[in-house]
């Protein structure tokens, strides 16, 4: 009874994963469906000049030729939006392949028992990557992304342009309050 229990935390949680990133992938289909004219599925060339008319809230800078480059900042949100997306896919891959395992009638019971601990472990590195996350924007950045690797260290990285060490400590103060890692285990970027 408690691994059925336990079974459909992770199935719901796996879902609000996937919702999400659809949600966050369609949000990115409609923004950028104004702008693209290739049809559905197909490759885009993405080239980082636009026109002088650039794109509409980004900074632009003209060069001699009359075309403009977008500046870090786009390429800071850019970064962002697919670090994120790439964590999602990437976690929701690897869940598909646990919860097929854990599923296995020919899976040994340790195999089964192994995969049901990845899970568990995979939902919680989550949950707490989202909670450091909300943290750090509530400081008053606009972006952050944070990843738990395999080997138990963790990244952060932040949009700004740079950071004072009252941030940084704060920061420090956030993640190993959330995620119990150690200081020497913790590596915070900024990214502009």
């Amino acid at each position: 009874m408690v691994f059925k229990r336990k079974q459909i935390v992770i199935l719901a949680l796996i879902l609000m994963i996937v919702v999400a990133g659809y949600l966050q992938y369609s949000y990115r289909q409609g923004s950028d469906s104004a702008e693209m004219d290739g049809k559905l599925g197909e490759a885009v060339y993405v080239d980082n000049e636009v026109e002088n008319e650039g794109l509409a809230g980004t900074e632009t800078t003209l060069t001699e030729g009359g075309k403009a480059n977008i500046t870090a900042s786009k390429m800071a949100n850019d970064y962002f939006v697919e670090a994120k997306m790439d964590r999602e896919q990437s976690r929701s891959k690897t869940s598909e392949s646990l919860k097929a395992i854990t599923e296995d009638i020919n899976a040994s019971s340790a195999t089964k028992e192994e995969a049901y601990n990845k899970m568990m472990a995979l939902t919680t590195n989550t949950e707490k990557e989202m909670r450091i996350e909300a943290l750090i924007n509530k400081m008053g950045f606009d972006e952050s992304f944070v990843l738990f690797a395999d080997n138990g260290s963790v990244d952060v990285v932040i949009k700004t342009p740079s950071l004072s060490d009252a941030q940084v400590a704060q920061i420090t103060d956030i993640v190993t309050r959330q995620a119990d890692v150690a200081v020497e285990d913790l590596h915070i970027k900024p990214l502009f």
